[in-house]
């Protein structure tokens, strides 16, 4: 009986079919690592709050070891204290543009696990001195950088990269659709200074596309 079931569960597979036979799977395109041995925080010029954080990331000839988010030491080395409480993953084609979106009463913390993108935010905090400024900064699997977007920004990306994107997200809050808003990424106000401004050429989803000029938002 076991015999038999063994035969017969080879006899379905051709020697075609065999795992060493089957083609390789690409090798993931070379990225220089950054090598840091303690987290580093840079604060953006202008944009109260919004900070890059960088972490610690221990390369060496087998690839890798980055240690992306120690809530201890960034509260301690850092002066990093926010209460993280969802995970988001997203994958997006070369050329997607997703933006700009708010969700309120949500921070952001945005990392690149494969791939680069442009990683833009926006001030729409009434009141704010910067309102209505934006940010541009390349996240990628190189660097390993973090962007903390702060509740109150708008948010959006391009990929540039070949392979695409995973863009990772620690946020603050728990997603609420009832609350979230956006804003059209090619709004003439704003100039965002995409790397692919030809909005034709880029990949946005008709909602995003439809989103209303930053003018509808209140100063104050």
């Amino acid at each position: 009986g076991c015999a038999r079931m063994i035969d017969y569960l080879l006899s379905m597979f051709s020697p075609a079919d065999s795992p060493r036979d089957l083609p390789q799977q690409p090798a993931m395109k070379a990225m220089e690592i950054e090598r840091r041995l303690r987290p580093e925080v840079e604060e953006i010029t202008n944009m109260e709050g919004v900070r890059i954080i960088k972490p610690k990331v221990f390369p060496d000839a087998r690839g890798f070891f980055s240690e992306s988010y120690n809530a201890v030491e960034w509260k301690e080395q850092l002066g990093f204290d926010q209460t993280l409480v969802q995970d988001n993953h997203s994958f997006s084609h070369p050329g997607v543009l997703r933006g700009l979106h708010a969700q309120p009463g949500m921070g952001k913390l945005v990392t690149v696990a494969v791939g680069r993108i442009f990683d833009v935010i926006v001030d729409a905090r009434p009141g704010s001195a910067t309102f209505g400024k934006w940010k541009g900064v390349y996240l990628d699997a190189g660097n390993r950088h973090a962007l903390w977007v702060p509740d109150g920004f708008l948010h959006g990306f391009q990929v540039v990269s070949e392979e695409g994107a995973h863009v990772m997200y620690k946020c603050s809050a728990v997603y609420d659709a009832t609350t979230e808003y956006g804003i059209d990424p090619f709004d003439a106000d704003l100039a965002i200074d995409w790397p692919q401004s030809d909005a034709a050429r880029c990949i946005v989803s008709e909602r995003d596309r439809s989103h209303p000029a930053f003018a509808t938002l209140r100063r104050s």
